[in-house]
């Protein structure tokens, strides 16, 4: 029976936006009226649940001073908003192009979350602004430079293999030269001087 409820309200919520979308295009009072029509994007359900009032700011871009109002927030005992889902909102002095800001305000006074978009006002004619709460999602973080792999590391210097040592002096043969001699006195009597040889 309350689903049935609800049901019927927004129903109701949406005949009467759709009414003040056509009593705003055809004022005949003379008046300049911007119908303020708000929404809540599914990532802005938060907001929708804590709400308290809503702050509606609206600035012509060429110069004026801009007309501000405020709508309280009704629920019923489930915690639903039974406001209507717009506001009609006189403006008139006002022409040409306006934004058009609305602030969610939560009970301490604190804003929540603000919208907004840009209408072209007409004047003595009435214009349908919609506003739509909702949170964008979060940058995805850069990966950043790719950092230099830094200055390749030398081998160092290839170390030498020292001075090759030398051999040394070549030794004399000693003295075999004047045994030579002896062993040739001794058997020929005038090789003697053969033995000087082997020096």
């Amino acid at each position: 029976m309350r689903a049935m409820v609800k049901q019927r309200l927004s129903l109701g919520l949406v005949l009467l936006t759709a009414t003040s979308m056509f009593a705003a295009a055809n004022c005949d009072n003379g008046d300049t009226v911007v119908s303020v029509n708000v929404s809540y994007d599914m990532t802005a359900m938060d907001v929708q649940s804590s709400v308290s009032r809503l702050h509606v700011t609206i600035s012509p871009k060429s110069g004026g001073s801009p007309v501000t109002t405020d709508i309280d927030i009704m629920r019923d005992s489930d915690g639903g908003i039974t406001n209507a889902a717009y506001k009609r909102v006189t403006v008139n002095g006002l022409s040409g192009m306006a934004d058009v800001t609305v602030e969610a305000v939560g009970s301490n006074n604190d804003t929540i979350l603000t919208a907004s978009t840009t209408v072209d006002l007409r004047e003595h004619g009435g214009v349908a602004a919609f506003v739509k709460f909702a949170r964008m999602p979060a940058p995805t973080p850069d990966a950043g430079t790719t950092g230099s792999g830094g200055s390749e590391g030398s081998g160092g210097t290839t170390g030498s293999g020292g001075t090759t040592g030398s051999g040394g002096t070549t030794g004399s043969g000693g003295e075999g030269g004047s045994a030579g001699g002896t062993m040739a006195a001794t058997q020929n009597g005038s090789g003697g001087n053969r033995g000087t040889g082997g020096a």
